[in-house]
C-alpha cells in the first residue's frame, strides 16, 4: 500500500480524505484509486488519491476499506465487482478477498471509460447470528455499495515532460556524484 504524503494539505488543516465512507445499514465502505506511477500535484503531495475519476488510464490500485458494526466482517470474503456502466451486468473484474484490517487492496489495468465498482457483502448465518446478538436484524442477506468512477484521457504529452524531467534530475544528480568523487580522487592523487 502507499503512503501518501502531503505537506501542503496537512500545514493547512484541510482534510485529506476528500472521498468519505458510504454507509449503507450497519456497514460502512470506502473507494479509492491510485495511480501506477505518481501524478504531479500542485499542492506538493507525492501520490494523489482519487475518488470518481482519475486523469489517466492504466494500471492503479483500487483500495477499499470496508468496516462492520462490532468487527463482523473479520475473516469473512468480501465480493468485489468492476463493470462498464453502460454494461452493468458484463463484469471486467470479479474477486472475493477478506479484507487484512478492514481493507482490500487490488491492482487492475483500466482503459478510458466509464465503470461501476460493486462491493457485495453476503450475510452469512454466522454475520446474522453476530447481528442477532447487536439486536440487528437484516431484511436481506446482501448488503451492496455501488461506487460510480470514470478513467479520463489525460494528455500523453503530460506524462513525457515528466518522466524527461525526472531523468533529467537523476542524470545531473548522477554527474554531480561522479564530480565530487573525481575531485577527491585527483586531491589524493596529487599529494
Amino acid at each position: 500500500m502507499y503512503l501518501v504524503i502531503c505537506k501542503y494539505t496537512i500545514s493547512n488543516g484541510e482534510t485529506i480524505d476528500k472521498c468519505g465512507f458510504v454507509v449503507n445499514n450497519y456497514f460502512a465502505a470506502h473507494f479509492t484509486i491510485y495511480p501506477e506511477y505518481p501524478i504531479p500535484y500542485n499542492r506538493g503531495c507525492l501520490m494523489n488519491a482519487y475518488c470518481n475519476k482519475i486523469p489517466h488510464s492504466g494500471m492503479v490500485s483500487l483500495v477499499y476499506d470496508i468496516v462492520g458494526i462490532g468487527n463482523i466482517l473479520n475473516d469473512h470474503k468480501i465480493n468485489i465487482y468492476i463493470t462498464y456502466k453502460n454494461e452493468p451486468e458484463k463484469y471486467l473484474y470479479s474477486w472475493s478477498e477478506v479484507p487484512v484490517n478492514g481493507v482490500i487492496w487490488k491492482r487492475v489495468y483500466l482503459k478510458p471509460g466509464s465503470y461501476i465498482s460493486k462491493i457485495n457483502i453476503f450475510c452469512d448465518q454466522g454475520i446474522l447470528t453476530k447481528l442477532n446478538q447487536y439486536g440487528i436484524l437484516l431484511e436481506d442477506k446482501n448488503v451492496n455499495f455501488v461506487f460510480p468512477f470514470i478513467v479520463d484521457r489525460e494528455n500523453v504529452l503530460s506524462w513525457i515532460k515528466y518522466k524527461i524531467m525526472i531523468i533529467t534530475i537523476i542524470t545531473i544528480l548522477i554527474c554531480v556524484i561522479i564530480g565530487m568523487i573525481f575531485r577527491m580522487v585527483q586531491k589524493n592523487t596529487c599529494k
